[in-house]
């Protein structure tokens, strides 16, 4: 594997879509990683840092699409590791007796990142603080109620999740 250098600005891939040949590892440089069109996070490798691998992810999923974008901030130095390279290690060059549980931290990663994706969709959506008419039957307003009550225990666990990882 070469190391390559791509210049600031570029988008290495995009949330939706599939990992077509390769992946990146990250020698050196910054990206940022975008979630629904927002920045959500930002990696910056220097040099002796150890490398990581964009997309990776991608790749343990059985649909092969990314879950988010990744955009070069500064140029960056990156080898590229072609998806069929890591599916052949990983059913070939893995001992038996750990397939079981790289098989579970791969299914882990991709529901961690599911998780991720939808508290991050359920964050962007507006609040609703609902205000129940008093004219209504009791029924409707019993109704009403308990939709309210799930609603205020979901939106206060999502926001304190988030708040935590802040």
């Amino acid at each position: 594997m070469t190391v390559e250098t791509i210049k600031a600005g570029q988008w290495l891939f995009n949330a939706g879509y599939v990992a077509e040949y390769c992946i990146y590892k990250l020698i050196t440089g910054k990206v940022s990683i975008y979630k629904s069109g927002k920045k959500i996070r930002e990696v910056e490798m220097k040099e002796g840092m150890k490398p990581i691998i964009l997309g990776i992810t991608a790749v343990l999923r059985d649909d092969l699409t990314h879950q988010a974008s990744v955009k070069t901030e500064t140029d960056v130095q990156v080898k590229r590791i072609y998806v069929d390279q890591i599916k052949g290690i990983l059913a070939n060059e893995i001992p038996d007796s750990l397939k079981k549980y790289i098989e579970t931290l791969t299914e882990s990663i991709v529901m961690g990142n599911e998780i991720l994706c939808m508290i991050y969709k359920f964050s962007e959506t507006p609040r609703i603080n609902l205000k129940i008419p008093s004219d209504a039957g009791s029924e409707t307003q019993e109704i009403l109620s308990e939709l309210k009550r799930l609603y205020d225990l979901i939106t206060t666990d999502v926001d304190a999740i988030i708040k935590e990882k802040v």
